[in-house]
């Protein structure tokens, strides 16, 4: 049995989080809370006046955190079987490390759940003061097994500059990637008021991240039920984030960055790039039209077909840049795996997150319509490949 790499886990915020270890006092009257949200015991947190989750009307948004207050867990963390709170609410590195063993993990690289939504506040800096809490949070228990446990920088996108300043913080921290959502609010993640973000990225020679989440408002709000809004607007943002990277030409301005699309599975793949393709006729041009560079590429009989990219969105997939997150019980798997090769889908535990399969490698270990090579591959070298980490010695 293979001891794998697991790209994208997760932390509950909790309490401690935002305890004043980590806590900006600029704003010690604004920390984030924990409060009764209804009489049957169910929790949320008021951040900036506001509660989350959302559980009702338009733009709902869930998660499993708040899965304490005061210590006492939640009447949903009370039921979950395989990941304890004590793991879930990352108390301690050798709570969470229990549960890698368990289930073969060497390596685990961990993501927020509460700030997978954004965003959570409107007054002018209390974004910013929750992320360098969280962040401040992460780097501390996971410093107590820096070898197995790493984590990416969450940042307030409506503060550019600020973000940036964070990333080259937390990269001193041992952060190893970025996380954005496919949207930045109601803006596209290129859009060139994130430049200082996709700089201070590449610079710091981090991942950026880009990571399902509720985070365009304008989409949000068309949905008004928990099971549309973690359909569509959770996960939609993705597809739209992957076209305009492909597209718009930052893959070429940043020739070094890595680029990780994150929990929406693999499946979108051929759909989209084929789709790129189909109404960006410059991604078809030839070896010569692309030594040009971006003129011929925006510009066909005097019409902008708006494809700045220098590549196809295949290409640069199969250059070795670009990273997909695959879900192990995937049908279509085999056949992206024949399409665009076994080199850039990278596997990921989600836990502690209700959703997840446990024991997920077993189960995709016992599959017989991957090779073993790509299994390895997928399971280990290039959640690697991903982060730019060594492999464990355990793995190898």
């Amino acid at each position: 049995m293979f001891k794998v790499i697991d790209t994208d886990s997760h932390v509950y915020e909790s309490e401690a989080t935002f305890s004043d270890k980590y806590w900006d006092p600029k704003f010690k009257d604004q920390r984030p809370i924990v409060i009764e949200a209804d009489s049957f015991g169910s929790l949320a947190w008021l951040i900036d006046s506001r509660t989350f989750p959302i559980r009702s009307g338009p733009g709902q948004k869930l998660g499993g955190t708040p899965a304490s207050k005061g210590g006492v867990p939640s009447l949903q963390q009370r039921n979950k079987v395989h990941d304890p709170l004590d793991s879930s609410e990352f108390h301690n590195a050798a709570a969470r490390l229990a549960i890698m063993d368990r289930e073969n993990v060497a390596i685990q690289v961990n993501f927020p759940t509460m700030l997978l939504s954004w965003p959570l506040t409107y007054t002018p800096g209390l974004g910013g003061a929750v992320a360098r809490a969280y962040n401040s949070w992460m780097a501390d228990i996971s410093s107590q097994a820096p070898d197995r446990l790493k984590w990416v920088t969450v940042i307030d996108p409506t503060d550019p500059e600020e973000a940036a300043k964070e990333i080259y913080r937390t990269k001193e921290l041992g952060s190893v990637g970025v996380m954005v959502q496919g949207m930045l609010g109601n803006r596209h993640v290129d859009d060139p008021i994130f430049e200082p973000i996709w700089r201070a990225t590449a610079e710091t020679n981090q991942t950026m991240c880009v990571h399902v989440g509720f985070s365009c408002p304008a989409l949000d709000d068309l949905y008004d039920t928990s099971t549309d809004t973690t359909t569509v607007p959770f996960v939609f943002p993705i597809l739209m984030a992957f076209h305009r990277i492909m597209a718009k030409g930052l893959l070429d301005k940043y020739p070094d960055l890595r680029v990780g699309f994150f929990e929406a599975g693999c499946q979108w793949v051929p759909f989209m790039v084929e789709r790129i393709e189909e109404n960006s006729p410059a991604a078809h041009r030839t070896t010569a039209d692309r030594s040009l560079g971006g003129a011929s590429a925006i510009s066909r009989g005097g019409v902008s077909r708006g494809y700045f990219g220098k590549l196809g969105p295949e290409e640069y997939i199969k250059d070795g840049r670009v990273f997909v997150g695959f879900e192990v019980d995937e049908p279509m798997l085999p056949a992206v795996i024949k399409e665009y090769g076994d080199h850039f889908l990278f596997y990921a535990a989600d836990i502690p997150h209700a959703h997840r399969m446990a024991d997920a490698t077993k189960h995709f270990e016992s599959r017989t319509d991957i090779s073993e090579e790509a299994k390895r591959k997928l399971l280990i070298d290039n959640g690697a490949k991903v982060f730019g980490l060594e492999i464990p010695s355990a793995s190898l």
